[in-house]
């Protein structure tokens, strides 16, 4: 069993493309090569599993080849957020998401793409991009309406909805919830009863599961939205507010 931490306490845990997500790439490359490891819980410290972005780093790309990138290449380079969210979504072992507290946005992400989730009694959830001005692009428009119905899932997109762990678990998307001083103890004991069982066949039932949900399809277009916004003036400034903890500013469509 590997064990990822997410590990920003004081910032709750935010998700950065050049440093955190490229860390958890290389930690779940180790851990899938690694025969040792059967399966990988991912879990944040302190009072949140992860709020997403971190909203220091501002939308644009990061580099002269992705400033000049057409929409194409950047999908096909893997541009910035892509290589984590795509071990992720391909990952062949097991993953557990143990979620105390805040997961919100990429934080979401991060554990919708995980195979099971524990979750403490103070986990909070949502799909909150649209306060940033994109949409979700780990999956969130491609689950959760599978999961939890069309309607139910427009409202929790389109206005950012957050739910508790209670709401959680009678939606169907976490496995269990349970106190927060249990949780590693309930997800530790949760990897080991998988881990006892034959690698190949989770492997191969995994991927069979992966594909009843037809994910791979819309990853893209997800992708290609996104990237679509992060350059409208709107979305730009709906940034720089969350950025600075300021009211939002009238969007004017473009």
């Amino acid at each position: 069993m590997t064990l990822l931490e997410l590990n920003q306490p004081d910032r709750l845990n935010p998700i950065d493309p050049l440093s955190t997500e490229s860390e958890i790439q290389a930690a779940l490359h180790e851990a899938e090569h690694d025969p040792a490891v059967r399966v990988v819980i991912i879990t944040g410290r302190g009072r949140a599993f992860s709020v997403g972005a971190d909203l220091r780093n501002k939308p644009e790309p990061k580099t002269e080849f992705d400033k000049n990138a057409t929409m194409p290449q950047r999908l096909a380079y893997d541009y910035s957020y892509g290589l984590m969210w795509k071990t992720l979504l391909h990952f062949k072992k097991p993953i557990i998401a143990a979620v105390n507290g805040y997961a919100l946005g990429g934080g979401w992400e991060v554990a919708h793409l995980c195979d099971l989730i524990i979750a403490s009694e103070t986990a909070v959830f949502g799909a909150i991009e649209v306060e940033l001005g994109v949409n979700p692009f780990a999956m969130s428009t491609n689950y959760l309406p599978k999961m939890v119905g069309k309607h139910r899932a427009m409202d929790m997109i389109l206005n950012g909805r957050k739910i508790n762990a209670q709401e959680a678990l009678e939606y169907g998307l976490v496995n269990k919830v349970v106190p927060v001083e249990s949780l590693m103890k309930e997800a530790r004991a949760l990897a080991e009863e998988i881990a006892a069982r034959p690698p190949l066949t989770m492997a191969l039932t995994k991927r069979l599961v992966h594909r009843a949900m037809h994910v791979d399809e819309d990853y893209e277009l997800e992708r290609a939205f996104a990237y679509l916004l992060r350059s409208t003036d709107d979305t730009k400034a709906a940034w720089a507010a969350a950025a600075n903890r300021e009211e939002p500013p009238a969007y004017k469509g473009r």
